[in-house]
């Protein structure tokens, strides 16, 4: 396996250039965008003479003929990527993350000739002042989300490049501040944070009973109803502007965690797994926003709704008369076009939408012969009619980030593990040998750790799982370590003094992953103050 990481990332670099050469020629992007709207054209049911008709299907027959020959081509020049996008658990899942990271460093160097953002910043600014202008922005932490989206939704694919944030306060003061890659980590991790917090009012991402996150299934129609409520007519420019500001925001969410991906940087957020399953099945260049390779099951809602789940288990084990039930073929979809139902005002009541699950379904009944059929629509319905705008929008804001292609390497509990990182403790050995000192505890010619540092990793090395991985919460805002180790933490993993007071706690810079020590003489102490602040979370300060 040590030599197909290089050759998989040759391959996949000769792939960007066939595919690079089919677009400059005028067959390739316009093909698949002819295809995608084949199936629009079959449902409408276009008018126009045989004659026409008959052109349109030789054309459609060609540019299928011309991606066959495209997509065989590929296959003899690309085998092992073949084999990641096909058969990919036939690859250790530490050797996929290995390509998947070059495949991104690739990708940067392909679009900005460095991997490093100070120096592309320097170009930017030397050659193009105007083009880094679009990358820098200001918020607030208060409105951290909106403020992002509002400055950077127009990025689109530059979302990838570097950006520069200034933190604001309420008089609009800017915070002081180095950036050195930490304040771009305290960005996105402080806007998921508010983004899929669902309890911060944007209602746009729902929990399960094991809380993880989903798209809000009724998102979009909950908004509508609230226009409907004020009285903007269905169809009116500010109807319209504000459903499809909605999906743009879900877009730009899927943006952020393709950023969080790209930049290599973990975010304690964890999705429901048929949510992460359909990043998985919608593999392959830039099929990103569509869901065509995702079919929900039962199975799979038992992650949405555990007692939709155990009824309709129930239903399919009854022993007797189904009919007798009363059931037809019909769903009822709850509304709260306020808020969601842990926060809304009592005087709001739900408001229920009953839809038919198949043509004529109000009238027909569920019966012992056809409960399998209501089922599969049920759960279809649930997983993936409902929330069908909602997810293709998120999935088209992470497929402009990261190619699909590449998140298809991994299934859905792999995926959540590039997101957050490993569910293990923290191999402090790995921590040591990567952690980067400043201050007093900078390591000298002698190559001796400072006394206090010491103490530290002595006191560290003791703690139980539990606190070895507060500690890394506590200093990174992730429990959890990159998938590669600690060489692969963005920013790397510091100490530095924090002063002789020894009654002062530690504190930290999350947005640095910067740990501020005091220099401790005695080894009780420490190991007290520190289990102090990392159980109690206190201590948090930007530098």
């Amino acid at each position: 396996m040590d030599r197909f990481v290089p050759a998989v990332v040759q391959e996949e670099e000769e792939r960007h250039k066939i595919e690079e050469s089919y677009g400059a020629d005028g067959n390739g992007e316009a093909e698949d965008q002819d295809d995608e709207v084949e199936a629009e054209e079959v449902h409408d049911n276009l008018i126009g003479t045989q004659r026409t008709q008959q052109v349109r299907n030789i054309e459609r027959l060609r540019r299928q003929q011309r991606k066959a020959l495209r997509r065989k081509y590929l296959q003899s020049v690309t085998p092992r990527l073949e084999i990641l996008q096909n058969m990919p658990f036939f690859i250790p899942f530490s050797t996929r993350v290995q390509a998947f990271r070059q495949f991104v460093l690739l990708d940067q160097l392909r679009r900005r000739r460095t991997a490093d953002p100070d120096i592309w910043r320097f170009d930017m600014m030397s050659s193009n002042p105007s083009h880094m202008g679009r990358h820098k922005a200001k918020v607030h932490r208060e409105s951290i989300f909106d403020d992002a989206f509002d400055q950077y939704y127009s990025l689109g694919e530059g979302l990838k490049e570097p950006i520069q944030i200034f933190f604001v306060d309420k008089f609009d003061t800017v915070e002081e501040g180095i950036d050195g890659g930490g304040v771009t980590k305290e960005f996105l991790t402080s806007v998921t944070n508010e983004a899929f917090n669902s309890m911060n009012g944007l209602d746009m991402f729902v929990e399960n009973d094991q809380h993880l996150l989903y798209p809000n299934p009724t998102a979009l129609e909950e908004r509508k109803e609230l226009l409907r409520q004020a009285g903007e007519p269905a169809g009116s420019q500010y109807y319209n502007e504000s459903t499809r500001d909605l999906l743009r925001r879900f877009e730009f969410m899927g943006r952020i965690i393709g950023k969080c991906l790209y930049e290599g940087i973990l975010v304690d957020i964890h999705f429901a797994p048929f949510f992460l399953l359909k990043w998985a099945r919608t593999g392959g260049h830039n099929a990103g926003s569509r869901e065509t390779s995702y079919h929900g099951n039962l199975n799979d809602l038992r992650d949405l709704d555990e007692a939709l789940y155990q009824g309709l288990l129930q239903l399919k084990n009854y022993p007797g008369n189904v009919e007798s039930m009363g059931l037809t073929f019909e769903v009822t979809d709850t509304l709260f076009p306020s808020d969601r139902p842990s926060s809304y005002h009592p005087s709001q009541a739900p408001i229920p939408r009953t839809r038919e699950l198949i043509p004529g379904g109000s009238n027909t009944p569920v019966t012992n012969k056809n409960r399998l059929v209501y089922i599969t629509n049920i759960a279809r319905h649930r997983l993936s009619v409902q929330p069908y705008q909602q997810t293709s929008a998120f999935l088209r804001g992470l497929g402009t980030i990261i190619d699909p292609a590449w998140l298809s390497m991994f299934n859905q509990h792999e995926l959540q593990t590039l997101v957050s990182g490993t569910d293990s403790a923290p191999d402090i050995a790995d921590l040591r040998r990567n952690t980067v000192y400043g201050g007093l505890y900078m390591i000298g010619d002698d190559g001796l750790e400072h006394p206090t540092i010491q103490l530290f990793w002595t006191a560290v090395l003791a703690f139980n799982d539990e606190d070895k991985m507060k500690l890394l919460k506590f200093v990174t805002s992730t429990p959890r370590a990159p998938l590669l180790g600690f060489g692969n933490l963005n920013p790397r993993f510091s100490i530095r003094d924090g002063g002789n007071d020894q009654s002062r706690l530690p504190t930290t810079s999350t947005c640095m992953n910067l740990l501020k020590l005091p220099v401790y003489k005695d080894a009780a102490v420490l190991s007290e103050r520190l289990l102090y602040s990392i159980r109690s979370g206190a201590g948090f300060n930007l530098s």
